[in-house]
């Protein structure tokens, strides 16, 4: 007996069989081919079982083993599946739970970039009007419907799952080697871009797959690559829960599992910032939070992950609690999180729950080190400070150090402190200033202090002061 029965398939059933098998929750997971139960990882907890069935199989099979909960994540256009599940389910009087696909926001339908069928049958009536080489990537269940399409065998091309029987049925439709991409997805934007590239399409036909089908990624890729996108719309708006509200109905069935939170130090945000474990963390990530700039300068690695733009760490928590099904995070940083960082305050808090996170600390590039690396002088003897959101004793710094490298705040505070330097008959001590470091307008400027006055800098800067010189 198990305690869940999951018909997956799909990216949202992958993701549930994950949560399982990782909480020691008991369950067996049907798919309908040996590829679909490759790509479960079964352990004591998780176990695949493979074949289609019927609405009786169905039956027999939660009889024998008596779940506590069905959940259906069946593609959403398994309509037929999906509805002997449920007249199995109801027969026998097992609780069933049907995990919805989110769609999006509607903005692809709003904008009219793309053509929208109703079904495989229109949307190959389209095609077969027109001309020109066409990318199909709805799968092979409706291939045999496009076969008729005018010329089918030479102007297609098709990505289907690398399943002997998807080969070959794609051959049987009179498909050569070279038009048959097998691969798993969902994929990247740049992953489709380079697909509809490589075949000359004209046309991009795919169904209306939602976020976790990687849908978004197809449309802007086809849109880059100024290709026509067909897409078959889902049969029926369906009622249900969604992955992250089936995660948080699963809390109740397993141990305790805690979610690793890496508060990710990314360098100064500029091109090549990242070191290599940054990079892995952010790249496996399920989530990724920080500040807008933050979240902009890693955007390659963002698509497909849920994101959150934000810096407080109780509004990152609560985003980390309502989002249960984030079982790794990456909450960015610039600079270095060791350094006058906002990471202190985040790690403090999810130390708070030990028992639901895991964090960890992941170093970046300083902006200290790298200033002094384009200064071409060492640090360690510098007296390192911030003044932005600070008011450290200026005075007595000066008196006490002969090197000083400050953080410094926003528009406006370079020229507050040669003013304020200036006034204080320190003048002629020598200043170097950093702005936009890492970045294509990077700037670095050495002057006396009271000659620096007249300059105007943008944003975050760092300043280095050098009384012995």
């Amino acid at each position: 007996m198990v305690k869940v029965i999951l018909f997956g398939g799909t990216t949202e059933g992958r993701k549930l069989a994950d949560y399982c098998r990782r909480h020691e929750i008991s369950a067996l997971v049907c798919v309908t081919s040996d590829y679909g139960a490759e790509l479960v990882e079964e352990s004591l907890y998780v176990k695949a079982r493979r074949g289609a069935m019927e609405e009786q199989a169905m039956e027999e099979l939660f009889c024998q083993e008596k779940p506590q909960l069905v959940m259906d994540s069946t593609h959403p256009y398994a309509a037929e599946v999906t509805e002997n599940i449920q007249k199995a389910c109801s027969r026998q009087g097992f609780s069933y739970i049907r995990v919805v696909r989110d769609s999006g926001t509607g903005e692809e339908r709003d904008r009219g970039e793309a053509v929208w069928a109703e079904s495989a049958k229109e949307a190959a009536d389209y095609l077969s009007a027109g001309k020109g080489r066409i990318l199909f990537t709805t799968g092979t269940k409706d291939l045999a419907c496009f076969s008729h399409i005018d010329g089918f065998a030479e102007r297609a091309y098709v990505r289907v799952l690398p399943d002997e029987k998807a080969l070959s049925l794609c051959k049987s439709l009179g498909l050569k080697g070279s038009q048959i991409i097998a691969m798993q997805g969902p994929f990247s934007y740049e992953m489709n871009l380079a697909l509809l590239n490589m075949t000359k399409a004209d046309y991009l036909v795919t169904k209306e797959s939602g976020r976790a089908g990687g849908f978004a990624e197809k449309l802007e890729a086809a849109r880059a690559a100024g290709v026509r996108t067909v897409v078959i719309g889902r049969p029926k708006k369906e009622e249900g829960i969604t992955l992250k509200e089936a995660i948080r109905l699963l809390e109740g069935f397993g141990s305790a599992c805690k979610r690793k939170v890496f508060l990710t130090g990314i360098g100064m945000g500029g091109p090549g910032q990242l070191t290599g474990e940054a990079y892995s963390c952010i790249a496996g990530a399920d989530g990724i939070a920080g500040a807008g700039r933050m979240v902009d300068s890693v955007a390659g690695l963002c698509r497909g992950k849920e994101i959150k733009t934000a810096y407080r760490p109780k509004e990152i928590l609560q985003w980390l609690e309502d989002n249960p099904h984030l079982e790794q995070t990456a909450v960015l940083y610039s600079g270095d999180p060791g350094f006058y960082s906002g990471a202190g305050a985040m790690l403090e808090l999810l130390r708070q729950y030990p028992e639901k996170y895991e964090a960890a600390v992941v170093p970046g590039i300083s902006s200290v080190a790298f200033f002094c690396a384009r200064l071409g002088i060492s640090w360690e003897e510098l007296c390192l400070e911030s003044l932005h959101g600070r008011q450290p004793d200026l005075e007595k710094l000066l008196e006490s150090h002969k090197k000083i490298c400050l953080l410094m705040g926003g528009k406006g505070s370079v020229r507050e402190l040669c003013a304020w330097l200036v006034s204080r008959g320190r003048g002629g001590i020598r200043m170097s200033v950093g702005e936009s470091l890492s970045y294509p307008q990077e700037r670095i400027v050495v002057r006396k202090a009271e000659e620096m006055e007249a300059e105007e800098f943008e944003g975050l800067c760092i300043v280095l002061l050098e009384t012995d010189v």
